[in-house]
């Protein structure tokens, strides 16, 4: 019965012609696989994605050196030509304009009776920053609505109670999240911070722990959110294809992984398992960011072994790996300075030498390096380059009560 009548319909369908048109063959079947396989990615990544809305850091107050940054950002030659009104008391005034070189002047008006900002050097003159004053574009009437005849325009009046200004992940069933942002506990307080789902619900957080060092924040939601992100233990090899989420706004894009000279924010494999993130070459993997999270969780802090060194980055294109082939592209830091009496000193550690490896890992920058060292107490074997040979150094690390 089911074959006549499945029968029946195809002839008629021959006489009447199909009813529906079928569907177009994608005229760029690779990138159209390409495009659902990053979707897929996308949403898999989103899931363990939340918006945060953090208050400002201390130590991010651009606004209380605004005035003697304007100082120093100034043309030598026009500080020069300023240097003999300010030894001789009189308050300078310089314009600043969004385009085109500052405007200065000299005034003998007291400078208690002007303003504006300033920045007062003792023993001399008052230095005063005047933004150039931009003349606001004419008013333009809104234009008419072509079917209603009404104005358009929009609803000034609207509250937005939730404004992110970051993102964070997801790292565990109780709901931590971890942010890419060190801000201390002060600036924060007993305050919760509002984080926002993927839905659109906003939900509290309170504020766990973070560290300078590695420059992470650890929060906790007030009830169980998203899913937990796997963080993988290893950088990109170079050349892999990532997806790059700016911490900024939460968008994210796909691109070729070279270590990161010019990214910022998260960085995620196509498995959909976080790398680490990313900071201007500076690269804290997954694996860190677990270590650093279960330290905060349990301490509130970090409790890192003192090595007793003061170290810098030994960037790509620094003119030492010229001075020194054997360095090749091997990823390193070199110390500065080597505290006396320290675990360091005690080991034979010199200033100038450069650390290539931490207990069998690499070094590649300063927050890496601070979270590998976070991980190691008692007897730690350092890899180190001195000259053009390369040594074996066993410290000593004790980690902070």
């Amino acid at each position: 019965m089911a074959i006549a009548i499945c029968g029946g319909l195809l002839a008629r369908a021959r006489e009447n012609g199909p009813a529906t048109q079928p569907l177009p063959t994608p005229a760029r079947p690779l990138l159209d696989a390409l495009n659902r396989e990053t979707q897929g990615l996308f949403q898999e990544v989103r899931a363990s994605v939340v918006r945060v809305q953090l208050p400002q850091p201390r130590w991010m107050n651009a606004y209380a050196r605004a005035p003697l940054n304007h100082w120093e950002q100034l043309d030598p030659g026009m500080r020069k030509r300023l240097e003999p009104s300010l030894l001789s008391g009189t308050t300078v005034i310089v314009r600043t304009q969004r385009a085109g070189p500052a405007i200065a002047s000299a005034t003998t008006r007291p400078a208690d009776a002007l303003d504006e900002p300033r920045i007062k050097i003792e023993g001399h003159g008052t230095i005063i920053f005047v933004p150039t004053q931009v003349q606001p574009p004419p008013a333009v009437p809104a234009p008419l609505d072509p079917i209603l005849g009404g104005r358009l325009h929009m609803d000034v009046n609207a509250v937005v109670d939730f404004e992110p200004n970051n993102v964070g992940l997801v790292i565990d069933e109780a709901g931590h999240v971890l942010v890419p942002l060190y801000i201390e506990r002060e600036a924060v307080g007993e305050a919760p911070v509002k984080v926002g789902l993927g839905d659109g619900q906003v939900v509290n957080a309170r504020f766990i722990g973070s560290d300078r060092q590695t420059n992470l924040t650890l929060l906790l939601a007030a009830k169980v959110i998203g899913k937990p992100v796997t963080l993988a233990a290893q950088k990109p090899a170079d050349g892999s294809l990532v997806l790059f989420l700016s911490p900024l706004d939460g968008s994210g894009r796909l691109g070729l992984w070279n270590g990161g000279q010019q990214e910022y924010g998260f960085v995620f494999g196509t498995d959909g398992r976080a790398a680490g993130i990313a900071r201007f070459g500076q690269f804290l993997s997954g694996s860190a960011c677990r270590l650093i999270a279960e330290q905060l969780i349990r301490y509130g802090a970090v409790k890192r072994a003192t090595l007793g060194v003061l170290i810098s980055e030994i960037r790509k294109d620094d003119p030492l790996r010229g001075q020194l082939p054997v360095l090749g592209t091997r990823t390193a830091v070199r110390v500065d300075e080597v505290i006396a009496g320290s675990a360091a000193d005690k080991a034979g550690l010199k200033a100038g030498d450069l650390l290539l490896a931490l207990a069998g890992q690499a070094v590649s920058d300063i927050p890496s390096f601070a979270a590998a060292i976070a991980a190691r107490s008692g007897e730690t074997q350092l890899q180190v380059l001195r000259g053009s040979n390369v040594l074996k150094v066993t410290v000593d690390l004790r980690q902070q009560k």
